[in-house]
């Protein structure tokens, strides 16, 4: 089976994180990494999304005016929707869905951009959100695993063969991308909707 088309993006970020081949190695005839593998993997740490309301970001404009374009959910690296099945989507606080068309998506940081002022409109989103760095790190741990039979040290006359490297390198990224993520410290301009500019 192929992975879903929506989740190109979200695949080939994780095999640029863990240096995912297609063809790595072998087991029981499998060949890692495939996409519906790493799909797989990623599917693990997947958090389904029903009707968040999402954060308005308003902008001051001219005349001290503000405007509303910038909304933004709680969730990023967001699978697309392909196929024809309704996997991201906005609605309105009727239930009633948002036309593609009057928006701009950012999937990777959970962003929705609108052509046009929404006046304070209040808008929700459900889709599926991905936690990379868990994923990231699953596949690591999954490299180690693998190698580590084979991943010793050794000496023949003049030549050495340093194999743990390998195994030491994938228990590394693991703990790297296990120890990502976590909350950050941001500021955010914040003014009266109710009050005109000076």
């Amino acid at each position: 089976m192929a992975a879903r088309s929506g989740m190109g993006d979200l695949i080939t970020e994780l095999r640029q994180k863990t240096e995912a081949n297609t063809d790595d190695y072998t087991i029981s005839g499998s060949t890692y990494w495939s996409d519906n593998q790493l799909q797989d993997i990623l599917d693990v740490h997947r958090e389904d999304i029903i009707f968040e309301q999402l954060q308005m970001y308003p902008v001051r404009i001219a005349g001290g005016s503000i405007s509303y374009q910038d909304y933004r959910s709680d969730y990023g690296y967001l699978e697309a929707t392909t196929g024809g099945t309704a996997i991201l989507y906005l609605q309105d606080s009727t239930g009633a869905n948002i036309g593609t068309a009057n928006y701009t998506t950012d999937k990777r940081r959970g962003q929705f951009q609108f052509s046009s002022d929404q006046a304070g409109s209040v808008y929700y989103m459900t889709g599926r959100s991905y936690d990379l760095e868990a994923a990231a790190a699953s596949v690591w741990r999954q490299k180690a695993a693998h190698y580590a039979p084979t991943s010793f040290n050794f000496e023949t006359d003049n030549h050495r063969i340093d194999r743990a490297q390998v195994y030491e390198h994938c228990v590394e990224m693991a703990q790297h991308f296990e120890n990502q993520g976590g909350d950050s410290i941001s500021s955010v301009s914040m003014f009266r909707g109710d009050v005109s500019g000076d």
